[in-house]
């Protein structure tokens, strides 16, 4: 492993840490790195061992934690939260702010093959997206999928045909 993905990963650990709240965290094995498309799922299945009632968001993209009032068990589910980030934690590729040509490319594919995308899914967006410029100063701020409103039973399948951003912005 590289330095870079070293320190990524210990800042990482840091992090979220102090976000969960975990005083004194545990040393824990890497499994392996994941692309963002794996983050979910990988999460959730780690989650679910742990004995959580993890589930994905309507969308296929995120989590949804399993409501829990007692401090104890609250503090449980971080520290598996916690595990299950470092065990399975995203490239550092997507974690790098995306350079000003990676930037034209993102903004290219939105306002082309994404938007061409939403319509053949049945979904037209409107207003017209901001300048490349625009977008480049806000660091990709503007996506078509804010500017349309998907069925809850349509989300997972219109995220997963029509993905916000391609693989390939993030290179190797």
């Amino acid at each position: 492993m590289d330095s870079a993905t070293r320190a990524y990963l210990d800042e990482t650990a840091t992090a979220l840490a102090g976000q969960l709240g975990i005083v004194d965290p545990p040393k824990v094995e890497l499994v392996r790195l994941i692309t963002l498309n794996e983050w979910a799922p990988t999460q959730i299945a780690c989650l679910q061992e742990a004995g959580f009632d993890a589930t994905e968001t309507a969308d296929g993209q995120g989590i949804r934690y399993p409501p829990i009032e007692d401090p104890t068990l609250r503090q449980s589910l971080n520290l598996a939260i916690y595990t299950c980030e470092l065990k399975y934690p995203t490239q550092l590729k997507y974690m790098t702010p995306l350079s000003t040509d990676a930037l034209t490319r993102l903004y290219e594919y939105r306002t082309g093959e994404l938007v061409s995308c939403l319509e053949r899914e049945g979904y037209s967006v409107e207003p017209d997206p901001p300048s490349v410029a625009v977008f480049i100063q806000t660091n990709a701020g503007w996506s078509p999928f804010e500017d349309i409103a998907i069925a809850e039973a349509d989300m997972k399948r219109v995220f997963a045909n029509c993905p916000q951003t391609p693989e390939s912005i993030y290179g190797t």
